[in-house]
């Protein structure tokens, strides 16, 4: 019976063992569906290994499964739990120690709730992932001189402080207040981490854009340093002539202070005139204001005197050739304005001796009494003119001659005598008593007398000059 038993339970139990196997590779497999994979950049991950754990706020949340070498940095990708996606496009990594000897785990921060979902197959950059500071690498700074210098400065420090404990308390607590400050600068700058962030990423981003302009300042200038160069020889030249250049500067600048003290005194000659320019201005300005309305009219008083002067046009014409007689009239009528105008000095010429009489005549013949106008005039007398007078007057033989003056000679006819030393009188013809008498004044018969006018016309004009013309 018992090899008839032993047959079952062994296919029993290959069945059990098949079952078993399947179920393992059941969940595995599903719990390799459950997993998702994060990559990260470090610039050194060289402790880390696969199988290392992956930590989010102390609990492990997944293992790393592969360190590969890309573009000069390590990627380490690493299965972590679906629970602690999404990750943030600020999301960190960090290799830490697991003791100060033992083996490392990197720490993952999924980021701030405020920064936006990273995608599936993000990857953390290098500027956002880092390591711990080892203890070798602390220990490896402490060569021979670096540690003699620090057991040195212990070994002083412990000196110093020597019993100087109240001293240093104190000086800790009036530290008090500066840590205080620095702790709360520190949660300040903390809080603003994300503006401090952008002003790093604005300040890249300027040093990148003024990177391409200030390769083109270093080129200009480079450009500027090699002209300079080439021409070396003139600038020289240009530099050995410039003391000179310096001297002519000099003296004109001397010359200029001259000129400028010159134009000072002109300038305050003009002072005067310029204080009025305000008031000149406001004049030209009422002067401006004025002609305003004349100006305005001023083109129809143009059309009307071009409308007079296309009138006159004829006239114009008609005149043009009486032109050459008023030439030969003028020039006729000359000489009576040369004998009207032309004197020597100190001596009145004919129009003024006219001009004299004329205004003589006026005054005389100016005064009137209760009838009429008389005429005043001076006579000048002396015993001849008076003699001659009487001798006139008396009949002839009553008084001998030459009683009181000599018998002159007549200047007429010279060396007969009976003259009265004067140009003779010239004849005025007596008017008959009839004519005389006869009131009918008498008509012009047209005989072409002197004026041309009747003896009652005469005879007004003759009271006119007299002034008995009342």
């Amino acid at each position: 019976m018992t090899p008839v038993l032993r047959g079952p339970r062994l296919v029993a139990t290959a069945l059990v063992a098949v079952v078993a196997l399947v179920g393992v590779i059941l969940v595995m497999s599903r719990s390799g569906a459950d997993r998702a994979t994060v990559s990260a950049l470090f610039a050194d991950a060289s402790p880390l290994v696969p199988g290392n754990k992956v930590q989010m706020f102390g609990v492990e949340v997944g293992t790393i499964r592969l360190v590969t070498l890309e573009r000069g940095m390590a990627r380490v990708d690493m299965d972590l739990d679906p629970a602690v996606l999404p990750l943030h496009t600020d999301a960190t990594a960090k290799i830490m120690p697991v003791s100060l000897l033992g083996e490392r785990f990197v720490q993952l921060d999924r980021g701030t709730d405020a920064a936006p979902a990273a995608p599936a197959d993000a990857v953390i950059p290098v500027e956002r992932t880092g390591a711990a500071v080892d203890l070798d690498q602390l220990l490896n700074t402490l060569d021979d001189p670096t540690s003699a210098a620090l057991a040195a400065f212990v070994t002083t420090l412990g000196e110093g402080v020597s019993g100087q404990g109240d001293q240093v308390a104190a000086a800790l607590k009036a530290l008090e207040p500066a840590m205080r400050d620095t702790a709360r600068l520190a949660k300040i700058l903390d809080e603003q981490n994300a503006l401090i962030d952008h002003l790093v990423v604005q300040t890249e981003k300027n040093a990148t854009a003024f990177a391409p302009r200030l390769d083109g300042l270093v080129d200009s200038t480079q450009r500027t340093l090699e002209t300079v160069a080439a021409n070396r020889d003139v600038l020289d030249q240009a530099l050995k002539d410039l003391p000179g250049m310096l001297e002519s500067a000099r003296r004109t600048l001397h010359a200029l202070a001259g000129t400028s003290d010159v134009t000072k005194a002109n300038l305050a000659a003009l002072r005067p005139l310029t204080d009025d320019l305000a008031d000149t201005s406001r004049e030209l300005t009422d002067f401006a204001d004025a002609m305003d309305p004349a100006l305005t009219s001023l083109p129809d008083v143009l059309d009307k005197i071009d409308a007079m002067l296309v009138e006159a046009r004829p006239v114009v014409e008609d005149l043009g050739p009486a032109a050459s007689n008023l030439r030969s009239i003028a020039g006729s009528t000359r000489p009576l304005a040369d004998d009207l105008f032309r004197h020597k000095p100190g001596v009145a010429s004919h129009l003024e001796n006219a001009l004299t009489a004329v205004a003589n005549w006026a005054m005389a013949t100016s005064n009137y009494d209760g009838l009429s106008h008389y005429f005043a005039a001076v006579t000048l007398a002396d015993p001849t003119s008076v003699a001659n007078t009487a001798a006139g007057t008396l009949p002839s033989g009553v008084l001998p001659p030459n009683t009181f003056n000599p018998v002159p000679t007549d200047p007429n006819n010279p060396g007969v005598p009976g003259g009265t030393g004067l140009p003779a009188a010239p004849v005025v013809p007596r008017v008959p008593p009839q004519e005389a008498g006869n009131s009918t004044p008498p008509t012009d018969n047209g005989d072409g007398g002197a004026t041309g006018l009747s003896p009652q016309q005469e005879q007004s004009m003759l009271d006119q000059l007299l002034g008995g013309g009342q």
